[in-house]
């Protein structure tokens, strides 16, 4: 026999579909069993007969008392198709009385021996219906307790070992890994198993699967919430039910049928239902009364008979009392000086653990204090380099535009350039490996910018890492990458740096390549596939894993090696945006890195460009009036250079005091505000005095202080925007373009 149901839905229906093999499996197998085993074939075939007239009976008591005699008799291989049979009977009979626990320890026996049954020397029918019947059972159970997921896979192995199998057994699977799919909300999965059911019933041609597929079609469509297509299927499930006295079905069909209508706003039908639903619960609720108390009347008599084998037992146990007694005292006697001997030692452990949290807890304050000692060293330090940088980078700027200058004095000058762009690699380098482990202070930009364009000026940066090595570039970008994007074009931007610069680096005479491909857009969003491979001299498999590590390149091997920050930190930039960097490499035959990066595709219209026209226009500062306000004489040459270059009027004050005093009797259309001034006041306290008597004037901090500090200080301030020395001429005249513009709107 083999048994197979619908699992428990969450009212707790159980609803029992057997399915009869021949009761006198094995007896075509005549030629398998010698004149003994025969005889306990026959006594089986009969016993197994007598427990399943037990089981319909309700009689549980007198099934599992007969099945666990069958279970002896039978617990040989060439029976295990009997055990198998019989243990399904006992475990449904388990089921039943409530007890799933013991019940999945018989079916997990049961199918043990299923699998041991399928080595021998039978009919592969045979095989098949015995291994059936255990997985099903084990499906069931797993179903009933909860188990879906794992339910699901044995369902399935039904599926794939019964493909020749009857029209009940496939209709009964496909309908419990639908409601197994829709018990976990997944109706995509479970879709193909719900119309499979339903072609099933409908060749089964019999009410109750018709009832069944219905229900289970209907709630199908109430989860998609398909609430129009949902309830002619409960309609129809409750009719059919009805006409076998399905009750269960029935009670489900109105509970969901009621709800889909009130999803559909019919709550005079709705409330019709949920009516007849109440009074079928109650009519349900008497005769499950009754159930309960056979129930309750069969678990009775198993306890009572416990309950005399205990005393049998006790009584037994009552004559070796004494003798028991002793040893019992004896042990308890060890137990408690082992017990003591523990005690001491926790104690003395306790107090070690006490002593050594107090060490750790002071370490790791020294630890914070340490740490908290760094972060304040590396702002003074990202000041104290930047600002000289500053000076270096914006006077080369300077004297490379002037006319006057000869060309070959020009070229010395944009080596100077490209020197100082490379100390301030280095330098940003540095300060932005502090910042990334710090990186739940860190946040990304978003600004359009030209990809094709980006990639340009990354190149020409790396090929000055350099100059000696001669190599020749390429940038091949897909022509379905779209021209411009939205994102942190800076961090980009350093994250090619920073590659193509080691490929330079490392790479002499050779051939370096930068590729971009689309490899899918979902929406306005494309996932862009970046490669950046070199004909260098590779890197050695045993270093590979090193090289992300920024504490391994402590001890320099090699000339030039640099920090071996650079791909650190592009790692972690990329972690930022949940991409990952992937380097290939072999010996002596180069490197390959790629990463996968999400970028929104900005197309702009025409007026975008009309935009971008005026902002191009904005960039001519003639006749605006802007406040330098400086302490450092190179810094001022080089923002009063700038300005000068986009014909822009200036002034400059050398503290901030002096700001103040020139501010109330001048207006300006723009200030530009160092933080750090000596002597006694800072940036944002003279913009603090400025305000009190003028609100309008835009004011934009220049600053050498490092980003994370400056934003923290920018959030209560009442400066408006800031620029981080040293920066592109570009940024610069952009941003006081922007505040110059809003401001001649205000007036």
């Amino acid at each position: 026999m083999n048994s197979l149901q619908f699992h428990a839905n969450k009212f707790g229906i159980t609803v029992l579909f057997l399915m009869m093999f021949c009761s006198a499996f094995g007896q075509k197998n005549t030629n398998f069993y010698n004149a003994e085993e025969k005889k306990l074939q026959q006594e089986l075939v009969s016993l197994l007969d007598t427990i399943r007239e037990k089981y319909y009976g309700q009689d549980f008591v007198s099934a599992m008392d007969l099945s666990q005699k069958g279970r002896e008799l039978s617990n040989t291989k060439k029976f295990y198709h009997y055990y198998t049979y019989i243990s399904s009977n006992l475990g449904n009979a388990l089921i039943q009385m409530g007890d799933t626990l013991q019940a999945t320890k018989i079916f997990e026996e049961s199918l043990e021996k299923a699998e041991i049954y399928q080595k021998l020397d039978v009919l592969e029918k045979d095989k098949q219906e015995v291994l059936t019947t255990s997985y099903v059972d084990m499906a069931n159970i797993l179903a009933l307790t909860g188990n879906y997921e794992e339910a699901i896979l044995k369902y399935k192995q039904v599926l794939k070992i019964s493909s020749g199998a009857d029209l009940h057994t496939l209709f009964v699977t496909n309908y419990n890994i639908a409601e197994s799919y829709l018990e976990l909300g997944m109706p995509d999965l479970a879709e193909p198993y719900v119309m499979k059911s339903e072609r099933l019933a409908e060749k089964l041609n019999f009410d109750t699967y018709t009832a069944s597929s219905q229900l289970l079609s209907g709630k199908y469509y109430l989860l998609i919430k398909d609430y129009q297509a949902s309830t002619p299927r409960f309609e129809k499930a409750v009719k059919y039910a009805k006409s076998e006295n399905y009750i269960e079905v029935v009670i489900e069909g109105y509970l969901h049928w009621s709800e889909a209508e009130a999803q559909l706003g019919n709550y005079k039908k709705a409330l019709e239902l949920s009516n007849k639903l109440d009074s079928l619960r109650k009519e349900k609720f008497s005769i499950d009364r009754v159930i309960a108390i056979e129930n309750a009347k069969a678990e009775f008599e198993v306890a009572e008979a416990k309950r005399i084998s205990e005393i049998v037992r006790e009584k037994a146990l009552r004559e070796n009392t004494l003798f028991w007694s002793v040893i019992a005292l004896s042990i308890s006697t060890i137990l408690i000086i082992l017990l003591l001997i523990g005690f001491s030692r926790r104690k003395k452990l306790n107090k070690d653990l006490a002593e050594k949290n107090l060490v750790y807890l002071e370490e790791k304050q020294k630890s914070d204090r340490l740490l908290t000692a760094r972060n304040a060293l590396f702002s003074r330090i990202s000041h104290e380099l930047r600002t000289p940088m500053y000076g270096i980078v914006g006077i080369s700027n300077i004297l490379i535009e002037d006319k006057a200058i000869r060309e070959i004095q020009k070229e010395n000058i944009r080596s100077l350039k490209y020197s100082a762009d490379y100390l301030l690699s280095l330098i940003n380098n540095v300060l932005e490996m502090n910042k990334l482990n710090r990186s739940s202070y860190l946040s990304l930009t978003q600004e359009v910018f030209d990809i094709r364009e980006l990639c340009d000026h990354a190149v020409e940066s790396a090929k000055y890492v350099s100059l000696d090595h001669n190599n020749v570039f390429h940038i091949e970008i897909d022509r379905d990458v779209s021209n411009k994007y939205r994102g942190d074009a800076v961090k980009l931007m350093q994250v090619l740096i920073n590659i193509l610069g080691n490929s330079n680096k490392f790479t002499k005479d050779g051939e370096i390549v930068l590729k971009i491909n689309k490899l899918r857009s979902t929406g306005p969003v494309d996932l862009l596939a970046f490669m950046m491979s070199d004909t260098g001299k590779g890197i050695a498999s045993g270093k590979l894993n090193d090289i992300f590590d920024e504490t391994k390149f402590i001890n320099h091997n090699e000339e030039f090696e640099g920090t071996g920050l650079g791909l650190a930190i592009s790692k972690k930039i990329l972690e930022l945006q949940d991409s990952n960097l992937v380097i290939k490499s072999e010996l002596g035959k180069g490197t390959t890195v790629e990463f996968k990066l999400k970028l929104e595709s900005v197309r702009l219209d025409l007026s975008d460009m009309k935009l971008i026209d005026e902002n191009v226009i904005s960039k001519d500062l003639t006749g605006t009036s802007i406040l330098i306000v400086e302490d450092n004489k190179i810094n001022q040459l080089v923002t009063k250079k700038i300005i000068e270059g986009f014909n822009g009027n200036y002034e400059i004050a050398e503290s901030g005091l002096e700001a103040i005093e020139m501010t109330q009797k001048k207006e300006y259309d723009l200030i530009l505000m160092d933080i750090n001034m000596p002597p006694g006041m800072d940036g944002f306290a003279a913009a603090r005095e400025i305000r009190k008597f003028n609100v309008e004037v835009p004011i934009i901090a220049l600053t050498a202080v490092e980003q994370i500090e400056i934003e923290k200080r920018m959030k209560n301030s009442l400066i408006n925007d800031y620029l981080i020395k040293p920066f592109k001429s570009e940024e610069f005249l952009v941003k006081i373009s922007n505040f110059l513009k809003s401001h001649d709107t205000d007036q």
